[in-house]
């Protein structure tokens, strides 16, 4: 990924997660009015809705576990650059992982009609949304400590300089 900022690296980071999170949103949409019958009926399936909520749960599960994982062999990384490169990485994959589950959430309720899946879908909403990787949530999670922290937190500097100078970036 090419970066000159920090700020633009949020940017980018921010912009790539918008549309993986577009895309859940828009099939529970699509399901929502898929789903609607003119009648009244309500559509049986013969799959309980607790499997997909297992799915759901175990998908969770490998998003904690891979993420947590990861981000330990992230943070011994050589220069910052590196490291948002790989956060970044890391960070789009757990994005995916979430909005897979979503979109089983999506299909649940397509094929029931069951609200549970709603309420289900909204709440792995706001667990993304609560895993959303703002600048101080980067650093903690990274590690990050003196000039490093203070140019991702304050998002000070920028990289175009280190390769007009030195033809490589050195932090």
């Amino acid at each position: 990924m090419d970066f000159f900022t920090i700020e633009q690296y949020f940017n980018k980071l921010f912009s790539a997660l918008f549309v993986i999170l577009l895309i859940p949103i828009g099939a529970f949409i699509g399901s929502y009015l898929g789903s609607i019958d003119p009648t009244g009926a309500q559509t049986n399936f013969s799959l309980h809705p607790y499997y997909l909520a297992a799915i759901v749960a175990a998908d969770w599960l490998l998003i904690f576990v891979f993420y947590n994982y990861r981000i330990k062999s992230i943070r011994n990384g050589r220069g910052l650059r590196v490291k948002l490169e790989e956060y970044f990485r890391l960070t789009i994959v757990r994005y995916i992982c979430g909005s897979v589950g979503c979109l089983v959430l999506a299909y649940g309720f397509y094929i029931s009609n069951n609200e549970l899946f709603t309420g289900a879908f909204v709440v792995s909403l706001l667990a993304l949304g609560l895993l959303w990787p703002t600048s101080p949530k980067v650093c903690r999670d990274l590690k990050l400590r003196g000039d490093e922290r203070e140019m991702v937190y304050y998002k000070k500097d920028n990289f175009q300089r280190c390769y007009r100078d030195y033809g490589a970036c050195r932090f």
